[in-house]
C-alpha cells in the first residue's frame, strides 16, 4: 500500500509532514494550509472534503507548516515562534512536492491564518503561477486583531519590541499577551502585528482595501460561518470587501456555523464542489 503520510524537507532544513491521499490517475490536487497552531488532521472538514473531492477525481494534500502546534522542541518551530513571511518557504516546498508527483492543477486552500498565508503567497510565491484556484476557508486577518483581543496591547507590543532590540527576540511572552491563545516569542509577537508591512499583502480587512488581493487573476472562493470569526470588521463587510476588491472572487456565508465548520462539513463540501465545477476543476471518477 502507499503510505498516506508524506514528509518533505524545506530549503532551511525543516521537516514537514502531510496527508497525501491520491485518486488514481488524478492530475488535480487540493493543497490545504492549516490555521494557527493547527495541523493536517485536526479539522474534521478535511476528512469530509477528502472523501467528497475523491469522487470528483481530485486528490488531497493536507499539510503541516512551521506554524504547526504551539512549539516543537525537536525542531524549534511552531506557532509560538513562526514568522509570517516564512510561509513562502513552506508553500513553495509543498507545491514542489505536488508538481513532482505529476499534478497539473493545484487548488490552493487555506483555513483561518492559512487564508492569509495563501493570499500572501499568490503575490510573493515562487509557484503562484502554477495555482489554478484559491479557496479561503474562514478568512481571517491577524493584522489589526491584536488591539481588540489583548488588554494593554500597546504596552505589551512595546515590551516585545524592546526585547527584539536587545537581541532577546526568542524570549517567550506570557499566554495573555497573545489574546490568551498561546505564548509567543517576542520576535514572533512583533512579526504578527501591525508593525509588519507583510500583512498588507494578505487580508488586512480593517484597512477597508485589499490592493494585493485585487491583483490575483484566478478563481477565488471564500466561505465563512457567522460565529467566532476573526475578520476584525463585521463578517458581511469583509465578504463585501472581498467581492469588491476582486471580480474573480465568490463568497458564501454559512449560517449557524463556527470557525471550523463543525456540523456544516457537508454543506461546505457542496459549496466547494459547485465552485470547482463552475471552473472546470472537477473530473468525475
Amino acid at each position: 500500500m502507499n503510505y498516506p503520510i508524506v514528509q518533505i524537507k524545506t530549503p532551511d532544513n525543516l521537516w514537514l509532514h502531510a496527508l497525501h491521499l491520491r485518486v488514481p490517475n488524478s492530475k488535480t490536487i487540493f493543497l490545504n494550509i492549516h490555521g494557527t497552531a493547527s495541523n493536517f488532521y485536526e479539522e474534521y472538514f478535511i476528512e469530509v472534503l477528502t472523501e467528497k473531492l475523491a469522487h470528483q477525481g481530485i486528490s488531497m494534500l493536507s499539510t503541516n507548516n512551521r506554524g504547526t502546534g504551539v512549539y516543537d522542541a525537536w525542531q524549534g518551530n511552531g506557532a509560538a515562534v513562526e514568522k509570517f513571511s516564512d510561509c513562502l518557504i513552506d508553500i513553495d516546498s509543498w507545491i514542489e512536492f505536488a508538481l513532482e508527483q505529476g499534478y497539473e492543477k493545484i487548488i490552493l486552500s487555506g483555513h483561518s491564518l492559512g487564508t492569509e498565508k495563501i493570499t500572501y503567497y499568490m503575490i510573493r510565491g515562487k509557484y503562484a503561477g502554477k495555482v489554478s484556484a484559491l479557496v479561503l476557508l474562514a478568512p481571517a486577518t491577524s493584522s489589526g486583531s491584536e488591539p481588540l483581543l489583548v488588554q494593554d496591547y500597546e504596552k505589551k507590543i512595546e515590551y516585545a519590541r524592546n526585547l527584539v532590540r536587545e537581541d532577546k527576540g526568542k524570549v517567550f511572552l506570557d499566554r495573555n499577551a497573545y489574546g490568551n491563545i498561546m505564548p509567543k516569542s517576542a520576535e514572533s509577537y512583533v512579526d504578527f502585528s501591525d508593525l509588519n508591512p507583510e500583512f498588507d499583502d494578505a487580508l488586512p480587512f480593517h484597512k477597508k482595501h485589499l490592493p494585493s488581493f485585487r491583483k490575483i487573476k484566478i478563481p477565488i472562493l471564500a466561505v465563512i460561518g457567522d460565529q467566532e470569526e476573526y475578520t476584525v470588521i463585521p463578517i458581511t463587510e469583509a465578504l463585501d470587501l472581498i467581492r469588491k476588491e476582486n471580480s474573480n472572487a465568490k463568497t458564501v456565508q454559512i449560517l449557524d456555523c463556527d470557525h471550523d465548520f463543525q456540523d456544516n462539513e457537508e454543506k461546505l463540501s457542496e459549496i466547494l464542489i459547485q465552485f470547482l465545477g463552475e471552473n472546470n476543476l472537477c473530473h468525475h471518477s
